[in-house]
């Protein structure tokens, strides 16, 4: 009956099973972000998970598996958030409010572990090759976002999906400059303003 489970409060395996997989995928990234990329072993993954490595291994076979799935999860989320951040600020629609909204979400801690998984890559065949659709789906739908919310700018499809990519690749160099240098906000202030001075050119 259908209400017998929630009268028992009892979750069915289906749920456990997602709980499991959604938990070990969290921890997946926060161990890439805390350890790096070498560091985030699945003996620490499933630690920091919470759960037995019997049920991380009946999840994810392998580390790379487990791997490529936290770095999927890793960008859809991110997708996420920049979809949450571009509603909010739904009312603002000029070009500097783009940049402020892309930015405000990059400049999140778990971009450490993006940068990671794009440094990784370069020597692991294996990461690449699963990271390569993942990241590509990922930029497809932040141009779908901005131009959605911004749709003058995506006019010329072709010219603002080179723009977006132009502008997300010079936010992710910022963004790794602070893991070698103190954060210099008024740099980064510039640099911005720089990037909204170029897309206003572009714009025209």
């Amino acid at each position: 009956m259908p209400g017998r489970r929630a009268f028992s409060g009892r979750r069915t395996q289906a749920e456990r099973t997602a709980a499991t997989r959604a938990r070990l995928l969290v921890a997946t990234v926060d161990c890439v972000a805390r350890y790096g990329y070498r560091g985030a072993t699945t003996t620490r993954i499933a630690s920091r998970a919470g759960v037995s490595r019997g049920a991380q291994l009946h999840h994810f076979p392998t580390r790379a598996a487990l791997i490529s799935a936290g770095a999927e999860h890793l960008f859809a989320s991110l997708t996420s958030d920049y979809r949450d951040a571009f509603e909010s600020r739904s009312g603002r629609r000029t070009i500097r409010a783009a940049i402020e909204t892309l930015w405000s979400v990059m400049e999140g801690k778990r971009f450490v572990a993006v940068i990671e998984f794009y440094i990784a890559g370069r020597t692991d065949a294996a990461l690449k090759a699963s990271l390569a659709p993942v990241v590509e789906n990922h930029r497809a739908g932040v141009a779908r976002i901005v131009a959605r919310h911004f749709p003058d700018l995506a006019s010329d499809p072709a010219r603002f999906s080179a723009t977006l990519s132009l502008v997300l690749s010079a936010m992710l160099g910022m963004i790794s400059e602070r893991y070698v240098a103190a954060p210099d906000p008024a740099t980064e202030r510039m640099q911005l303003d720089a990037i909204e001075a170029m897309l206003s050119r572009l714009n025209r």
